[in-house]
């Protein structure tokens, strides 16, 4: 009786290596991710990613797009703003896709993948359980959890064993920070730099590893052409074709903030030196700075300390644009303010050559439209300092 269940046992055993085996020999899928090169607006400035299924046997192709997001869905600018933007897995037919950045004249770039036919079944048995209504949302960040690090992530956990026979250490820390890679793809003068240097905090500004690299999608593709030149599937994993366009960095077409800050800049320091002349004080000017530092300053401690913007943490561009500005505005506006205005006034004389010594050192990274401004600033309050000295007793 033992005999005749072994029997059976082996038999079944041998009938699932061979069905095994011959699934492996049907090619029904093709794997492959496209690289989408940048757009014209910001929020395209980098470019995109998706992993392109073709089913030979149920005779579909699609896209498999981590980018979905919806402006209607409920709260979404409040998430955004909180830090807890909601994006969603999504499915598109890969013509619709493909048209869609045509239409754009975007680069569209493909990597097929030579997988084995397991781990391609792996790979889309995954993905259809990523899409599913109840899975397909996640919690967006721009750094770490965006449209083409979701990716990397998918196939590094689908290819670890042969990475890791590769040597291939993606925790190792380079010479790169988030904000040098930033503007490989966003000029430095430029408001969109501008916009992201004030906003985003010293914590961009330090080392990160090879995996942190792969936020960019182009840097997704650099790491594939990586993995194609290495020994995996002997140099053949990977083969990479363009299937539209040519690359097009992103650029602006306004003003550059670089003449713009400058000139405002100099309206403030000439308008400070007739002040001088005339032992007077521009009242309407020194609203206007107060209410832009100040406006800009809460801006910042709500980003930086109420917010789930990682990225926002630990911003010293609070040591120009601060919150409190607000109060002495209201001090300002008074016929005769309190003296402490004056103290108030050394500190923020303080804070700029704190920003000017980060800045030095290196613990954070300012914008370089910023450097006229702040001399400006400070310019207006060592006068502001030697005005009120006079007049408050």
């Amino acid at each position: 009786m033992l005999r005749k269940i072994l029997l059976i046992l082996l038999s079944v055993f041998l009938l699932e290596i061979h069905a095994q085996e011959n699934i492996e020999e049907i090619p029904q899928y093709e794997i492959s991710i496209l690289t989408i090169g940048p757009g014209n607006s910001l929020s395209d400035a980098f470019g995109h990613s998706g992993i392109r299924v073709i089913d030979r046997v149920n005779d579909y192709d699609i896209v498999f797009n981590y980018g979905v997001y919806d402006f209607n869905a409920p709260n979404f600018y409040g998430n955004f703003v909180k830090g807890r933007p909601i994006y969603s897995l999504g499915i598109n037919n890969f013509e619709n896709f493909y048209r869609s950045y045509v239409n754009q004249s975007r680069q569209i770039i493909e990597q097929k993948l030579n997988l084995s036919e397991y781990k391609k079944r792996v790979l889309v048995n995954k993905l259809i359980t990523n899409s599913k209504e109840e899975n397909k949302d996640y919690e967006y960040n721009y750094f770490e959890n965006n449209c083409s690090t979701k990716i990397g992530d998918i196939f590094n956990e689908l290819l670890e064993e042969e990475i890791r026979n590769e040597g291939i250490n993606l925790d190792n820390i380079n010479s790169n920070s988030y904000r040098k890679l930033v503007y490989q793809h966003v000029v430095p003068n430029s408001w969109a730099a501008l916009g992201i240097d004030i906003c985003l905090g010293s914590v961009i500004d330090k080392n990160i590893t090879d995996q942190d690299e792969l936020f960019l999608p182009y840097n997704l593709k650099l790491y594939f052409d990586k993995l194609g030149n290495s020994n995996i599937k002997n140099g053949d994993l990977v083969e990479t074709s363009i299937l539209f366009g040519e690359y097009i960095s992103y650029k602006e077409t306004a003003f550059s903030p670089l003449y713009v800050l400058l000139i405002i800049s100099l309206i403030i320091i000439v308008i400070t030196f007739l002040d001088y002349l005339r032992i007077t004080r521009s009242v309407f000017l020194d609203i206007i700075i107060l209410l832009a530092t100040g406006l800009v300053g809460l801006l910042l401690a709500y980003l930086c300390f109420f917010s789930n913007h990682i990225a926002s943490a630990w911003n010293y561009n609070l040591l120009w644009a601060i919150p409190f500005n607000l109060i002495l505005l209201f001090q300002l506006l008074k016929k005769k303010p309190n003296r402490w205005i004056i103290s108030y006034l050394k500190i923020n004389i303080l804070m700029l050559l704190l920003m000017s010594l980060h800045w030095i050192v290196g613990i954070q990274v300012f914008n370089i439209s910023l450097i006229s401004l702040i001399l400006a600033l400070l310019i207006r309050y060592l006068y502001l300092i030697k005005y009120f000295s006079k007049r408050i007793r």
